[in-house]
């Protein structure tokens, strides 16, 4: 399986979402910003990241821009809780930056885990 980068300043998100990929078998790395995300890429081993839009040191916007300055294939999926009213233009600031999908918190299990087969699936098409 995939091995995959959960960055997510919120804790209890965070653990949530790295259980239910740890349970379908992904190996995860979990950090709490983008600044760590950046950090742990440096190694090149990571085939996805999974990122909150919103997290100290390194937002997910200027996490995504620094990823597709280094990477343009690494596949990216975005989550946002968003402002109320606001939700929908940060999804599309997402995906104006190359997230392979966005999910709106709070999601199902099921979201998760179809976002990252396609990203996975899109990425070994690249």
């Amino acid at each position: 399986m995939a091995r995959i980068i959960v960055a997510d300043d919120e804790p209890t998100h965070l653990e949530l979402v790295s259980t239910i990929l740890e349970r379908a078998g992904h190996e995860v790395v979990a950090v709490t910003d983008g600044k760590a995300c950046l950090n742990r890429l440096q190694d090149g081993d990571i085939d996805l990241v999974v990122t909150d839009v919103f997290m100290p040191a390194l937002d997910g916007f200027q996490l995504m821009a620094a990823i597709r300055d280094r990477n343009t294939h690494l596949p990216v999926i975005g989550m946002t809780g968003g402002m109320r009213g606001h939700v929908i233009p940060f999804t599309d600031i997402m995906a104006r930056l190359g997230a392979r999908s966005v999910l709106t918190k709070p999601f199902s299990r099921e979201e998760l885990l179809a976002a990252v087969q396609s990203a996975m699936g899109d990425a070994g098409e690249a």
